[in-house]
C-alpha cells in the first residue's frame, strides 16, 4: 500500500458491518499552515466518519482508533471538490465573458455550470462514496 493519511479518533457507534468515528480536525491539522482558513470553511472542528468492516465487532463504543484512507484517495477528493469546480468556473466565466456584454449574464453563464456541477457531485455521491475506501485499526 502507498502512503496514507491517519486521524486518531473516538467510536461513536458499532454494528451493520461499520464502526462510525468521530475526529476532531484541530489535531488531526495542527501541522498544516493553512488549518485557520479550512476550519472556518469547514465550520465545525469533528467530523464523523463510517468505516466499512467486516470485523466491527472487534470495537467498541469510546475506544480510541486510527482511520486511514491511501494519499492518492485524499488527492482525488480535492480534485473532486475543488480543482473541477474551479476549472469549470474559470471555463465558463470565459466563455460567458466572450459572449456576452452584460455582466450579470457573464455571471450567470459562470456559476450555472458550476452549480450543476455540484448538483451532480451531490446526486451521485453514494457511488462517489464507494470509492473512498477508509481503514480502521486499533491504536496500541
Amino acid at each position: 500500500m502507498g502512503q496514507q493519511i491517519s486521524h486518531i479518533g473516538k467510536v461513536t457507534a458499532v454494528g451493520d458491518g461499520e464502526v462510525s468515528v468521530l475526529i476532531e480536525r484541530g489535531d488531526a491539522c495542527a501541522h498544516c499552515e493553512s488549518k485557520k482558513s479550512c476550519g472556518k470553511m469547514m465550520g465545525k472542528n469533528e467530523q464523523t466518519i463510517r468505516v466499512k468492516d467486516k470485523n466491527f465487532q472487534n470495537y467498541s463504543v469510546d475506544e480510541t482508533v486510527m482511520v486511514s484512507i491511501n494519499s492518492s484517495m485524499g488527492m482525488k477528493a480535492v480534485l473532486l471538490a475543488y480543482v473541477l469546480p474551479l476549472l469549470i468556473l474559470m471555463l465558463s466565466l470565459a466563455v460567458g465573458y466572450n459572449r456576452f456584454s452584460s455582466e450579470l449574464l457573464q455571471v450567470v453563464a459562470a456559476l450555472t455550470p458550476t452549480v450543476l456541477y455540484y448538483i451532480v457531485l451531490y446526486r451521485f455521491r453514494h457511488k462517489i462514496e464507494q470509492n473512498f475506501t477508509f481503514f480502521v485499526s486499533k491504536t496500541k
